[in-house]
């Protein structure tokens, strides 16, 4: 989504720079979604250390000299992407990695349950949540990055179609539909919406066929949309 073209002549310090701006909200929405879910301790991550990680594992393998700007730019997410998931495999389950594609489509299996309302209108999960990871953060909703992002999620996942999210004026709603949705589902959305990475660019980070992803795309959206009309 995001051209570099213009910049590929930049010197290599130049360019890597450039690209690590567009890292960042990417990174810091991963890091709040795994505290929100309970797989991080609170500030136990930052996105500057681990986008350091990423760009000094660039430099090593002269990455920042031998690729042009839109190859760099796919390259570090790419990394940045596998040290994400990385983490949120060794907090959550301490086992050995296994396909991302796997991951996805055993929490699409479970999408369909993740979402119904109470008595106010308040969206919940149906099944029980005892596990404590579901609960030190109970205080409140975090916050996504900033409203233009939010408006970009709710376009994202099809809300704007829906009648209680047409106002925008509170975002309760909106940020409790996107800390519910599967970690690789919302990673999805925040590659798209904060990576500005086009369904192409993403499908070759994680591995998958376009229409693959775009068919996770449309079973999110459905599956809201059946569930909260």
């Amino acid at each position: 989504m995001t051209s570099l073209k213009s910049k590929s002549k930049q010197n290599p310090e130049k360019k890597t720079l450039t690209i690590v701006h567009l890292l960042h909200p990417y990174a810091k929405q991963r890091i709040r979604v795994g505290e929100k879910l309970g797989y991080f301790p609170k500030n136990m991550y930052r996105s500057s250390e681990i986008i350091d990680e990423v760009v000094l594992e660039i430099y090593e393998k002269g990455g920042h000299k031998s690729k042009d700007a839109e190859a760099l730019r796919m390259a570090m997410f790419e990394l940045l992407n596998a040290k994400m998931l990385s983490l949120f495999k060794s907090e959550a389950w301490h086992k050995d990695a296994i396909s991302i594609k796997l991951i996805l489509e055993e929490e699409l299996k479970q999408l369909e349950e993740n979402f119904t309302a109470d008595a106010g209108n308040d969206l919940i999960m149906n099944e029980e949540l005892d596990d404590i990871s579901y609960h030190q953060n109970d205080t409140g909703i975090a916050e996504l990055p900033y409203d233009a992002s939010e408006e970009g999620v709710k376009l994202f996942l099809g809300l704007d179609q829906i009648k209680q999210f047409q106002e925008t004026s509170d975002r309760t709603a909106l940020r409790k539909v996107y800390y519910k949705l599967p970690v690789n589902t919302s990673n999805i959305v925040d590659l798209y919406i904060l990576g500005k990475l086009s369904f192409h660019e993403i499908a070759v980070i994680l591995q998958m066929e376009v229409s693959e992803v775009k068919e996770i795309v449309t079973f999110v959206r459905e599956t809201i949309k059946n569930q909260l009309e």
